[in-house]
């Protein structure tokens, strides 16, 4: 069993956190919202699917909308930037532009209570060296090692990749798999060749598994952690050795899928935007992606891997993918566009309009920055209303919202107006809390939205409806909503999902005065994960220091593997030196159960880690979750199910 990060895009993951069975491979619980639930309940009046399919009801169950249509699976994948920021520190970005999503984590925290190097390699990287050394437990070792990858560093005497490499030949296939994408994650260049080798399964990589050949599922989470590890690095020569492992096994017609679709993310990795002197290497990948777009031979992930190349921006090949999603999009609905626009082979089906409508929010810009792409906003708008998947329409919503501006924003408005409340208006919500998230950040919360939003909650009964509207009155940042988002948290808190995205959008709005309500709520929900985790996420992005000493003595008495994961992300979160000791006494403690001597380590990962945001969020943000693959997404051991 793993540490369970994202939540669940299956049902299968459902039972697991409705049994106490929640995976634990790092901690972070996403709680029982739509990702982990089969279902959520339909409104009254929605039609009943007569076939049976994903989210169908069984005989006498209660309608349901299928989770992968759920605002909530979107959220819980693309949340960070925003829960985890800080009032302030994103202020003054370009309407539109990603650096929005760039945001500090723990950005208002004082700096005194920072982990400091003597912490990180003197304390806690030998407690998890000695947890990883002494313990073989599945949950501990893939604890100690993503933990040690999220830190990525280490005394001179702890040969890290070393360590990691010897994982690779546990008969477990969790562990060997998680010691690969740890290699990667780690972002050491001594890591590159044997990464390179296990994607290759060449003797030398047989050699680091002891075995035959190496796993298809080796192979493929050593891909995620190769494009993890070149996106890190400014080195090109380690992005183009990558690349060039990577690329040719796209031609490989009997690779596996999750093998497929893991090159495709990696190869979307390559490059971040904001390395612009590596933008060559990134225009190089995205001919060679659209390529095999263009002659049938892609994947329904390729829109979104060129989208994570690009950014957004309006260059020549921003143009020209720009305007061949949108002419697919248009073509979907039965608009006419150049003969020549859409090349033949380019795959119309659904899972490929999704990830087309997804790209488009990462590339297009505002009408009123670049005006060439009218065309993008009027393909979205259009696909947005009248498109025949249901999904990709969401996407489109979400794709405007991502993309910003007067124009999106007055037709998001307009469309609200006549929006099916239930259905739709959740998504409308959350695409205009997203521009007005921006709004905010420069400090100018969009009122007139809020207010709508704090309207419609008041009369809203659905809890799919409610929760939305809540969470997007948080990301207006208009703070006199405090005391509706207070009574809403009051009434509400015994429902879990409810309760949780109240405490969310209360510390979103960035009033002190929601401390010391949501240190009240820490204290009430020691059986509640979802709602405790995201109090104490709330804690954390107001700055509260005082929440850690509390949350880790509840890491000492607890049993539930639920609670534990929340405790862990909460603490990792948070960031709080003064946490360490207890920690580090926890995963020494022989009376502690084996899971929770895991989560403590994987809370010590948290508190020490070198990333701003989620060592993932590469691949959760934007994600076509719609399609997973197993290593990508199962609910426990994907790349986006673990932290």
């Amino acid at each position: 069993m793993q540490l369970s990060s994202k939540s669940s895009l299956v049902p299968w993951f459902a039972a697991c956190v409705l049994t106490g069975a929640l995976p634990a491979h790092g901690g972070q619980y996403r709680g029982p919202g739509a990702p982990a639930m089969p279902g959520v309940p339909m409104p009254p009046g929605t039609p009943v699917p007569t076939t049976p399919g994903p989210g169908t009801p069984v005989t006498g169950a209660q309608p349901t909308i299928p989770e992968e249509a759920s605002w909530q699976v979107w959220w819980e994948l693309n949340k960070d930037p925003f829960v985890q920021s800080q009032p302030g520190a994103l202020a003054g970005p370009m309407t539109g532009s990603d650096d929005f999503y760039l945001g500090r984590r723990r950005g208002v925290r004082a700096e005194t209570l920072a982990p400091n190097a003597i912490d990180v390699l003197e304390t806690v990287v030998p407690a998890l060296v000695a947890l990883l050394e002494k313990d073989r437990n599945r949950d501990v070792q893939t604890a100690c090692m993503m933990a040690l990858a999220k830190i990525g560093r280490a005394p001179h005497d702890v040969d890290l990749e070393g360590l990691l490499a010897a994982r690779l030949t546990r008969n477990d296939q969790e562990v060997r798999e998680t010691a690969a994408l740890a290699l990667g994650v780690a972002g050491r260049p001594a890591a590159v060749p044997l990464l390179l080798s296990l994607l290759r399964d060449d003797p030398a990589g047989r050699k680091l598994c002891e075995r035959e050949k190496v796993e298809d599922r080796t192979r493929a989470f050593a891909a995620y952690g190769l494009g993890l590890l070149a996106r890190q690095s400014d080195d090109p020569a380690v992005k183009i050795a990558v690349h060039d492992a990577l690329l040719p096994l796209l031609d490989e017609k009997q690779a596996a899928r999750d093998l497929r679709v893991a090159v495709v993310n990696a190869i979307g990795l390559l490059v971040d935007p904001a390395q612009a002197r590596h933008r060559r290497l990134a225009w190089q990948c995205v001919d060679e992606l659209l390529a095999l777009l263009n002659e049938g031979r892609g994947d329904a992930h390729v829109p979104v891997a060129i989208g994570r190349l690009l950014g957004r921006g309006d260059s020549a090949i921003h143009r020209r993918c720009k305007a061949l999603f949108a002419a697919v999009l248009l073509d979907a609905q039965d608009v006419t566009v150049e003969p020549r626009a859409i090349p033949r082979g380019f795959d119309r089906s659904n899972p490929a309009l999704q990830s087309v409508a997804l790209a488009l929010g990462i590339l297009g810009m505002p009408v009123d920055q670049c005006p060439e792409d009218a065309d993008v906003a009027r393909a979205l708008q259009g696909y947005a209303q009248k498109g025949v998947d249901r999904l990709a329409r969401r996407f489109a919503t979400m794709a405007l919202g991502r993309i910003g501006g007067a124009d999106n924003r007055k037709w998001l408005m307009t469309t609200w107006q006549r929006a099916n409340k239930n259905l739709e208006r959740p998504w409308l919500a959350l695409a205009l809390g997203l521009i007005a998230a921006r709004s905010a950040a420069a400090g100018t919360p969009d009122e007139a939205l809020a207010r709508m939003l704090v309207d419609d909650l008041r009369e809203a009964s659905y809890v799919e409806v409610q929760g939305a509207f809540a969470v997007a009155i948080g990301l207006t940042g208009w703070q006199p909503a405090f005391p509706t988002l207070r009574d809403f948290l009051r009434e509400h808190e015994a429902t879990e999902t409810l309760g949780g995205y109240a405490c969310v959008a209360l510390a979103m709005l960035g009033d002190p005065a929601a401390a010391p309500l949501l240190h009240e709520v820490v204290e009430r929900s020691a059986r509640r994960p979802f709602v405790l985790q995201q109090a104490a996420v709330g804690l954390g992005r107001l700055g509260d220091v005082e929440a850690n000493q509390k949350l880790v003595a509840m890491i000492e008495r607890s049993e539930s593997v639920a609670v534990l994961a929340a405790l862990a992300n909460a603490i990792g979160q948070i960031g709080d030196r003064r946490a360490i000791p207890l920690l580090v006494a926890l995963t020494k403690d022989e009376a502690q159960t084996k899971l929770g001597r895991a989560f403590a380590a994987a809370a010590l990962g948290g508190i020490c880690e070198r990333f701003a945001l989620p060592w993932n969020l590469p691949l959760s943000r934007d994600a076509n979750y719609a399609m997973p693959v197993d290593t990508l997404s199962n609910g426990a051991t994907g790349v986006l199910d673990i932290l």
